[in-house]
């Protein structure tokens, strides 16, 4: 039996593992492929980031709805409802050629991966086995990256030599595989289910929104996760407006910063060493100084790449700790299924608005009219932040 579940244990990791990289992946290749894609559906390539935003709003819909959802229905039929929304939505995203309906499309994929995620909170709060929380932290954190450094340079190599499409395709498949395979290893849901309904949802974020706190936190996290998203989803658009790189030349900076992002969230923990609240400091600092230096475009393209590798790396690093200040920021929430599914509503609602204004602005006010505005979003953002530590887990801390 303790052999069995450690096999069941492991199972899950991976399994969330693959599923968030392969919807992931999904997600971040809009934006470097934009040439390709531009070609494909014959629109402006500015209008291609609506892509990203009509995916994200799918994701923030599925996080919204989850935690209720998945109170009101066996978590097995939630998690079959997004594996059919996923790979159904990336098979017919890759068969379509009309722009407009694959918005919907993207739209649905997203609303499956949004639903996953909040299944995936549910796992690692009130779930799986103790010995596997820190492992799936980890996947929650590591995999989206790991999706940048790997699973965006393949489908990238895999449209020169193949097809974007079949790519995406394979993306779809890698979903239905682990998808079946989390489903055989995911614990029982014993739990008493309560009929959906749309005042009950409202009751759970009306509960959540009175915690004290709350709201100035997630105004903070929205406006600081506007520079990050912001920069990502024009991330292609960059790399072709300043460097004049073509879209498979920019496979080899995206596995850099992939990279680099992906490593330090292993490293994090060893750094905690010289204290949470330095390390978040100068974090913060380091963030808004690396965008300063590296988005306007005038530095030699690797020396660019550097630094973009340290704007991942510092933004990595003080997330992770906000993710650990969570509990103390909020202990007298309750509901840790909603307020972890907050952190991921959140940040999304940043993707989905940012990437939208970007799709209708940037042939206005430019690219660096665009990185100013990011640039103000990170400080603004960051300052709220410093604002709810220093009356919580900062407060009569050591420096």
């Amino acid at each position: 039996m303790k052999d069995k579940a450690l096999i069941k244990g492991w199972t899950l990791v991976v399994s969330s593992f693959a599923v968030v990289f392969a919807f992931s992946t999904v997600d971040h290749a809009i934006s470097p492929l934009v040439e390709w894609l531009q070609e494909f559906f014959g629109v402006a390539a500015v209008n291609i980031l609506w892509l990203i935003s009509s995916c994200t709003a799918g994701i923030v819909v599925g996080l919204f709805v989850g935690p209720q959802f998945i109170k009101s229905v066996r978590i097995s039929r939630a998690v079959w409802l997004s594996l059919l929304m996923m790979a159904g939505g990336v098979w017919a995203f890759v068969a379509t050629p009309s722009f407009a309906l694959s918005l919907a499309v993207r739209f649905v994929f997203g609303l499956g991966a949004g639903l996953f995620s909040t299944v995936l909170w549910w796992l690692a709060y009130e779930s799986i086995d103790r010995r596997f929380y820190t492992p799936m932290i980890t996947v929650l954190t590591a995999a989206r990256p790991m999706a940048v450094a790997a699973g965006v340079p393949l489908v990238m190599y895999g449209g020169q030599y193949i097809s974007w499409r079949w790519s995406f395709a394979a993306l779809g498949v890698i979903t239905v595989l682990f998808c079946l395979a989390f489903l055989w290893a995911s614990p029982t849901d014993n739990a008493v289910k309560h009929p959906f309904t749309p005042k009950a949802l409202l009751q759970r974020y009306r509960a959540a929104w009175n915690t004290p706190r709350l709201k100035t936190f997630f105004s903070a996290m929205f406006i600081n996760r506007l520079c990050y998203f912001g920069f990502y989803s024009m991330l292609g658009l960059w790399f072709i407006g300043y460097y004049d790189l073509k879209t498979v030349e920019i496979a080899r900076p995206l596995m850099a910063i992939g990279i680099c992002e992906t490593l330090i969230n292993f490293v994090v923990p060893f750094l905690l060493k010289v204290g949470a609240k330095k390390l978040f400091y100068v974090s913060v600092l380091g963030n808004a100084a690396a965008f300063a230096v590296f988005a306007w475009g005038v530095l030699p393209l690797w020396w660019a790449i550097v630094f973009i590798g340290l704007f991942a790396m510092t933004d990595r690093i003080y997330n992770m700790l906000l993710l650990l200040f969570i509990p103390k920021v909020f202990d007298s929430s309750k509901d840790r299924t909603t307020i972890g599914s907050l952190v991921t509503l959140v940040s999304w609602a940043a993707l989905m608005a940012v990437s939208w204004l970007e799709g209708a602005l940037l042939n206005v006010v430019g690219l660096n009219g665009t990185a100013a505005f990011l640039l103000v979003a990170l400080i603004a953002g960051t300052a709220l932040y410093i604002k709810v530590l220093k009356r919580t887990v900062f407060a009569g801390a050591a420096a």
